[in-house]
């Protein structure tokens, strides 16, 4: 038979397993609202994280823009420099009429230009014209 010793160690064991049960209940409880939280601060972040790159690429096209248009503005003054500098250094005389003499101009494509081969144009010290003053304005960027 079932001595009272037993049914009472049976009832302490069954008391101590109920409050494990208890203890462990409420810790996972507060390991999912851990959890919860976590997956809620890790969306935050990708959405932070995703905002960051759209933002990042945004700011690397636009200077990537810049850089292409101060390409293109070097090229242009190079390509000008290079027709001012050709017309002095040749020693062909100029057509009568000056429409030609644009015509006849070769433009070298402004790839082709090594800045070995670039020569600084000669500047008209001249104060009376307004054509340097002209130039000026256009490249004025501040």
């Amino acid at each position: 038979m079932i001595s009272i010793d037993q049914v009472l160690l049976l009832q302490q064991k069954v008391e101590s397993a109920v409050q494990k049960i208890v203890e462990l209940k409420s810790e996972n409880d507060a390991l999912r609202r851990q959890c919860s939280e976590l997956t809620n601060a890790l969306s935050e972040k990708t959405e932070l994280l995703n905002s960051f790159t759209a933002d990042e690429k945004k700011i690397e096209d636009s200077i990537l823009g810049a850089l292409d248009r101060l390409n293109k503005i070097e090229n242009s003054v190079l390509s000008q420099a290079g027709q001012n500098a050709a017309p002095k250094s040749e020693a062909a005389p100029l057509p009568a009429n000056n429409t030609d003499a644009k015509d006849n101009t070769a433009e070298v494509p402004s790839d082709d230009i090594k800045s070995e081969d670039v020569v600084a144009p000669e500047f008209d010290m001249d104060t009376t014209s307004e054509e340097p003053e002209e130039k000026e304005e256009k490249f004025d960027i501040f």
